[in-house]
């Protein structure tokens, strides 16, 4: 790879300014051309288990995240209906001592600034706003790409981390995104102290998961413990495409007819909601192309329902890091190499994901069967069930 060409990246999201900081630490120089004139903080909350903290560490964010991120106790299942907790999956302590690492949460637009002013801060990143793709034009030893106002950037690479509706990937012949039969309601609600702060298990420490008739509803707390992230995911007709839209109290309300009054009156002191139609790729063609690669939700878009959608991104970008900076002088190599180290690993993350959310909003005997399982369940099991998904060090695969 010709070093005076930079590698472009396109889109500045999680994928994609991560993938900037993994390649400017091993000295690589990087373009980032995003498609809005400023950069997006949808997407209210997120979760980064320990396989997430241990791929910002290798982006040498570990200390970074620790003044917005929060750690909660614990994960606790609750009946919809009855508000009757199930059981709790032991997160902080036992979370850290198992795996080394720790589980938390936080905004994801603090993740996607933390990430931003790693890029921005190496020498070797430029990132410029406004650049929607329109074209790309590959050659022997380097590509083009050109906007739709009809800027040209050659680099030596493109990578492809703008989302699942990705124009690379649609230019490599990949499929487009279809409804995936869920949406998802999103709301940030206070947690202020004294009088008004909110009934137990809100203001607590835990995320909260409470599992009903084809909905599930999750909470955990962000801003340091002030606030609380809310996401009612549905089972639901296809929506529109735009990924973040205003929504109201009166379009969750229905979805969650005979859930626990508790539950209801939180969500009714949520003063704005977001609606979200989630989209997924069903069939994910071959990532790497030539001197493109698809990275993120451009290549594998992931089920909400594993929360692990954003950290496969950070492995993506530890990965990546070092398959091209191992083969600086043929990117082609590099991505076909990156593709075969990283798509068994996603794909199981995928299916595990898809499986929870049938497991979270089956109905009737099955519904009942799942509940006697999760209280009869020791919590260290329903913790170690996931070592293999928490367990992992991205660095150490490699």
């Amino acid at each position: 790879m010709a070093q005076r060409l930079p590698v472009l990246i396109a889109g500045a999201g999680i994928a994609g300014l991560a993938a900037a900081v993994a390649l400017s630490r091993r000295g690589l120089t990087v373009r980032v051309l995003e498609k809005r004139q400023e950069f997006s903080t949808a997407g209210a909350g997120i979760q980064i288990g320990p396989n997430g903290a241990r791929a910002l560490a290798a982006l040498g964010l570990k200390d970074a995240i620790v003044p917005v991120g929060f750690k909660p106790a614990g994960i606790c299942i609750y009946d919809g209906a009855t508000g009757r907790r199930h059981n709790t999956v032991p997160l902080g302590d036992a979370a850290q001592q198992r795996f080394q690492s720790p589980y938390t949460t936080l905004r994801r637009a603090d993740l996607q600034a933390l990430l931003r002013q790693a890029a921005m801060a190496a020498s070797n990143v430029t990132v410029e706003t406004g650049f929607e793709l329109s074209g790309i034009d590959p050659a022997e030893d380097t590509i083009a790409v050109r906007s739709a106002d009809g800027r040209t950037v050659t680099g030596a690479a493109l990578v492809g981390a703008d989302g699942v509706w990705s124009r690379l990937r649609s230019w490599q012949g990949g499929a487009p995104p279809s409804p995936s039969g869920y949406t998802a309601y999103r709301a940030i609600i206070e947690r202020p102290l004294g009088a008004d702060h909110l009934p137990a298990p809100f203001g607590d420490s835990n995320v909260g998961l409470w599992l009903g008739r084809s909905a599930h509803v999750v909470h955990y707390p962000v801003d340091g413990g002030a606030s609380l992230n809310v996401v009612v995911i549905v089972q639901s007709a296809p929506g529109p495409e735009d990924w973040d839209r205003p929504g109201t109290i009166a379009d969750v309300e229905p979805h969650l007819a005979g859930w626990s009054p508790q539950l209801v009156a939180l969500l009714r002191r949520a003063p704005e909601w977001r609606r979200w139609s989630v989209f997924t790729v069903r069939h994910v063609a071959p990532w790497a192309k030539g001197r493109t690669l698809l990275i993120g939700d451009a290549a594998h878009p992931i089920l909400p329902f594993l929360a692990q959608g954003a950290v496969m991104a950070l492995e993506d970008a530890v990965v990546l890091g070092r398959a091209l900076a191992e083969t600086l002088d043929d990117p082609t190599a590099a991505f076909v190499r990156f593709e075969t180290l990283r798509r068994r690993r996603v794909e199981r993350v995928a299916a595990a994901s898809k499986r929870n959310g049938a497991i979270y909003h089956v109905t009737g005997l099955a519904a009942a069967a799942r509940d006697a399982a999760l209280r009869l369940a020791p919590p260290a099991r329903l913790l170690g069930q996931y070592d293999w998904l928490y367990g992992y060090d991205v660095s150490a695969s490699l």
